[in-house]
Order: structure tokens, then C-alpha cells, then sequence
């Protein structure tokens, strides 16, 4: 979020290069609602390639396959607010580096841990054996959100924009630290952390795994907050491990003659293939490991679909003018999912009650900010890929068109229909992210995250995630991505949403109260934890919530006195409903973590920032080690 025909289906599978004015063609925004994926299409084996991709999913145990390595991937939201969970995460590094390096040993009597050896090779004290073997062999980088507008001018180099490269980051693994001009040092430059205390690579890795936080903690921090704000959180990991050929650049097409037309063309089409990216792929994967991808975002996913026009989803300027969005039909509003719910440019819809206030929405009804948002049932059309795609890439070794999927086969045949060594089992892959949900929705105590997350084949997913096919919304009030302040009660600490007059930041536990959104440009808050220091936002601006808090009750600028300035004292996330969708689609194979953290005062304790979740992407990743 910002702070921030034949001919036909060609359309769908072009990829442009935004500046001039924008011309809806009628025929292509009727095939948007078609255009499901750019590229390839993952097809679920013994199953179809519909939207869903999850019902069920959560019951869906895969047997582990043990393995001695792991390549560790972490997908860094580096867009604004996001300094202060980065530099959590960045904490909470070395109990992960620390844990799956140098295990805990166990005391065969009574199942606790005992003594812990100083390293990872030390034997355990008599009577006690290590939890599972120390992993001595691990891959780990980072890549960020930012992919940039998707061929609108938002994120992009041009004129209207407020640009910087750190948009356009398109996946490329990350080496920048914290400070201006910071390189973090990786394996042969190659932009990934080894971690080897054997010292068999060639050359050596890393043998000590307190450097390697460090390092790893600087990329984390390195990401920044400067990125773009429309999040392409999901499309960023397939991008690096699945796309068989990312793009290397879009520019402008013709919608209809699907041939390149630098000045003037309406759709987007793809240019070139990124070897950077298939470089570091190839690099950073190995055939034999567990594939670990941690996502942490405080927004939800807003991966636009590459291809005809999809892009107008993220376009800020039509010329020098701002360019807003055509209304949807009255039928979306209630029935996203009806064949009578489209966008008002895609027939004649006169007489529609709701096309007929004006064929675009005016400057209130249409924040650029909110355009990831309930997209079908504002505008008819849905801009960004089904999260099918995502859970698919996960599950799935082949593509159509008999295609092996690169992150099930790292070495493939010249034609892409074999593979020519042993394919990735698909227990040797993990998705877990840390974003916009209530601890209290996933701990086995919602009144105390110290006896940690469930494990995801028991987590509410009907609370937490709804049903995004079918456009139900989750059970709990505070899961729901709305504008206008919501109802209800949370199912665990059966607290009920508390208005924005509520005089206490803390009147809910876990997102304080509602607020008064006057402009309709932001989303209410799934949760929001205490910041270690408050931020003056009449000092720094940037990437502060409270510089113009005046008026709108926001719990995140309001004192335990129940008086609002703009000294920011919390920060915030949104519903994560995309994400988790995926997350529920991959059952035993995924990790969910709140970024919300429980405890930001104390970094002595067990439960301080983001170990609750370290701890609990271990225990997803022990059956497999």
C-alpha cells in the first residue's frame, strides 16, 4: 500500500512501459476477467487449475523426506512502515540461525532440553540427543516486494512518479545493508549467505553462525522501507524460484494487433528474459534441499497480473491528469462472483444504478492507495492473480505443456519436459510468513504466545482466512480489509471491535479500537503492537503514521491517556486475507506468524519480537531434518 478472441487471448499473455494517456479498449477489459496468469500455468496434478487451490488443503499431510540442507529464502516487505518489523525480524535472526545450526539437545528421560554445547559438532551431555541434526549446509538470501507498477506509472521511472531503484528491486537477491552505501559480503558475490562450519564448499562458507546472523540481519534491515507500495509479496518469491522465463522489461502493445507500439500502445507485453535472475536461481537451488520461503509483510499481497491491461489497476496519471478507475455494475456489490458483476466499460450499462452516478469514480471513491482492495467488487474485474497460481507452484513439478517447474527440477532438459536429475520432493517445501493477523488467532493459548503458534493443519483458517474464491470473508471481525469501522467479536478473547471514540488505545487488545478514515484512502487494522520508542512524526514525515493525525482517532497516535498528538506510540498491519490463502492451500507445509509482536520491551524474552514465529518455522521444518 502507498504512503502508497484469438487476438483476445494474446492480449492476455502480453507484458508495458507506462507515460502516455490511458484508452480503455472495451474488447480487452471484457477479457481481463480471463486473463488468469502471465506465462505459464501451473495445473494441479489430479485436479483442475481453478481460482481455489485450498479447499481442504489444511488436512493435507505430506510424509517427510529428510534432508541434509537448506536453501532459505526471505521475502523482506520494503515498502513504507516497515523499519521497525524488519529490525525485529532482523533480532529474531540469530534464534533461527542459532536453532537450526547447533539444535537444542533433549533429555531422553524427560523430553527438556539440557545443557547446550557450545557448537553445532559438540556432542550432547550423557543421557540426551540433539533434536535433529545440525544443519551444516544452508543457502540464505533475501529478495524484497518490490516489483514495480507491472507497466503502470506507479513505481516506474517516469515523470509523474517518485521513483527511486529500490522499486524495481524485480527479485534480485539483495546485498545492500542498513547504512547509505553498505555492502553486505556474500559467497563469491554470488548474493546469498553460506552457511558451511565444515568447510567443504569450494570455496569454504561461513563457520560461524554468529557472523551469519549478523550478515543476514543486515540484509534484513538492508531492504529498507523505501520500495514500492503496492506489494507484489507473492509474486516475488515465484518470480526468483518458479517463472521458467521472468521478464526482462514490459513495454507498451497494441491491444489488438498484439504488436509492439512504443507511443502509443494500451497493453503490456513482456521483453526479454532476466538472466539475473535465472543466474541467482540457479545459483542459490539445490536439487536435494528444503526449500524454505519466509515471507514478512504488514500489508496484504498485490501481485498485478503482467499481461493485456491489467496494469491500469496501479496507473496514477492518464497524461497530467489522475486517472481513476471505471465503476463496476450494482451486482458486485453484492455478488462478486455473478456473471452480471463487471466493470461499467464493459457494456452498455446505462440504466445500471451504479454506472449511472458516472463512468469513473471520482478522487474520494477511488484512492490510489486502496487499489489492491476488494478489486472485484469495486471495479468488476480482478487485477491481480488468483492465489491458486502461488499454491500450485508450490505443490505442482510440472507446468502445462508437459513443462517441468524449475523449483522441482534445477537441472531440466534443453525442451523443459524432463527432468535429468530427481525431482524435489514436494515435502522439501515450506512457506511461512510472518504478517497482518492476530497472535491471539494462531497461538495454542490466546492469552499466552509463550506456549507458541498452532501448527497450520489446526489453525482457524475459516476465522482467519475466509474463503477468497468464494468472497466470504473471515469469522473474526478483525480479519475483514474494510474502510469503514467494523463489528463483532473475536472469536478467542471474546473481545468485541471497539468504535474509533473508544477513549483507550488498548479498549481491544488487539488493534486498539476502529479509526475515522475522513479521506477513504486506508484500511481499518487487523492488529497493532507497541513500538520499543514512540516516533515524533512532526520531525520525520516519512514513513510515519501520525504526521497528520488530526481528527481521524487513530489508535496508533493515541497516549495511554487517551489524547491523540502525533508522536506515533504503535505500529499497525492490515488483514493478510491473500497470503493466508495461499498459506492454507499448502496444509502441513506452511507457517504462520503474527506481525504483530507481543513483546517489543524486553529482547531478554522468550517471546520478544518475532521468536515466537522463528520457533515456530522450526518446528514446521523439523519432520524434514
Amino acid at each position: 500500500m502507498r504512503n502508497a478472441t484469438d487476438k483476445t487471448v494474446a492480449a492476455c499473455h502480453r507484458r508495458a512501459r507506462p507515460g502516455h494517456a490511458i484508452a480503455l479498449v472495451p474488447l480487452l477489459l471484457l477479457a481481463l476477467s480471463s486473463c488468469t496468469t502471465s506465462g505459464e500455468v501451473l495445473v494441479p496434478i489430479g485436479g483442475d487449475s481453478g481460482q481455489g487451490g485450498a479447499d481442504g488443503g489444511a488436512d493435507v499431510v505430506i510424509p517427510p523426506k529428510k534432508v541434509q540442507r537448506i536453501d532459505l529464502l526471505l521475502m523482506i516487505d520494503n515498502s513504507a512502515s516497515m523499519a521497525d518489523k524488519q529490525d525485529l525480524l532482523g533480532q529474531s535472526v540469530p534464534d533461527l540461525m542459532t536453532r537450526l545450526a547447533n539444535p537444542q539437545c533433549i533429555d531422553s528421560q524427560t523430553g527438556k532440553p539440557v545443557v547446550q554445547p557450545a557448537k553445532p559438532l559438540d556432542p550432547c551431555p550423557e543421557g540426551s540427543a540433539r533434536e535433529f541434526n545440525p544443519v551444516l549446509d544452508m543457502h540464505v538470501a533475501v529478495i524484497t516486494s518490490s516489483l514495480g507498477g507491472h507497466g503502470a506509472d506507479s513505481c516506474s521511472n517516469v515523470p509523474t512518479a517518485q521513483y527511486n531503484p529500490r522499486m524495481e528491486d524485480m527479485s534480485h537477491l539483495i546485498s545492500r545493508g542498513p547504512t547509505v552505501n553498505q555492502t553486505v559480503p556474500t559467497w563469491q558475490s554470488k548474493g546469498f549467505l553460506f552457511w558451511d562450519p565444515s568447510q567443504v564448499g569450494t570455496p569454504p562458507g561461513e563457520a560461524d553462525y554468529g557472523a551469519l546472523s549478523t550478515s543476514l540481519a543486515s540484509l534484513v534491515t538492508g531492504a529498507g522501507q523505501d520500495g514500492c507500495g503496492f506489494e507484489s509479496s507473492l509474486e516475488a518469491w515465484y518470480r526468483f524460484l518458479v517463472d521458467p522465463a521472468p521478464y526482462q522489461t514490459l513495454v507498451p502493445y497494441n491491444c489488438l494487433t498484439n504488436q509492439p507500439e512504443p507511443s502509443s500502445g494500451q497493453c503490456r507485453g513482456p521483453q526479454g528474459v532476466d538472466s539475473v535472475v535465472l543466474t541467482q536461481r540457479a545459483d542459490f537451488l539445490r536439487p536435494d534441499s528444503l526449500v524454505a520461503i519466509v515471507m514478512l509483510t504488514d500489508e496484504d499481497d498485490c501481485s498485478v497480473k503482467d499481461a493485456s491491461q491489467n496494469y491500469i489497476a496501479l496507473q496514477a496519471y492518464s497524461g497530467q491528469n489522475p486517472w481513476h478507475l471505471p465503476r463496476a455494475t450494482s451486482a458486485c456489490a453484492t455478488d462478486p462472483a455473478s456473471a452480471n458483476c463487471m466493470s461499467c466499460v464493459q457494456g452498455d450499462f446505462s440504466s445500471d444504478p451504479e454506472c449511472s452516478k458516472g463512468l469513473y469514480y471520482s478522487d474520494i471513491e477511488d484512492s490510489l492507495n486502496l487499489r489492491c482492495y476488494r478489486q472485484k467488487q469495486r471495479f468488476g474485474i480482478d487485477f491481480l492473480h488468483p492465489t491458486a497460481r502461488y499454491v500450485h507452484a508450490l505443490t505442482n513439478p510440472f507446468f502445462t505443456k508437459d513443462k517441468v517447474n524449475p523449483l522441482f527440477c534445477t537441472a531440466p532438459t534443453p525442451d523443459g519436459m524432463a527432468c535429468t536429475t530427481p525431482m524435489r520432493d514436494p515435502s522439501q517445501i515450506l512457506l511461512g510468513a510472518i504478517v497482518g493477523v492476530p497472535w491471539q488467532d494462531l497461538a495454542r493459548d490466546p492469552n499466552d504466545i509463550s506456549k507458541g503458534y498452532r501448527p497450520a493443519i489446526e489453525l482457524p483458517w475459516d476465522v482467519i482466512a475466509g474463503d477468497l474464491e468464494h468472497y466470504k470473508d473471515p469469522s473474526d471481525p478483525l480479519m475483514i480489509p474494510s474502510v469503514t469501522p467494523r463489528s463483532g467479536t473475536n472469536p478467542f478473547t471474546q473481545q468485541p471491535v471497539a468504535d474509533f471514540n473508544a477513549s483507550s488505545p488498548t479498549a481491544n487488545v488487539i488493534n486498539g479500537h476502529e479509526w475515522d478514515i475522513k479521506g477513504q484512502n486506508d484500511l481499518q487494522y487487523a492488529c497493532i503492537f507497541k513500538l520499543p520508542t514512540p516516533r515524533d512524526c512532526s520531525a520525520n514525515t516519512s514513513s510515519c503514521d501520525c504526521a497528520e493525525a488530526d481528527g481521524l482517532n487513530n489508535p496508533l497516535c493515541q497516549s495511554d491517556d487517551g489524547s491523540y498528538g502525533k508522536l506515533q506510540y504503535r505500529a499497525k498491519a492490515y488483514p493478510a486475507v491473500r497470503i493466508l490463502s495461499v498459506l492454507k492451500g499448502l496444509g502441513s507445509r506452511a507457517m504462520v506468524g503474527s506481525i504483530c509482536a507481543a513483546e517489543t520491551g524486553d529482547s531478554a524474552s522468550s517471546i520478544y519480537g518475532y521468536r515466537p514465529a522463528a520457533q515456530a518455522l522450526v518446528e514446521a521444518m523439523r519432520p524434514s531434518l
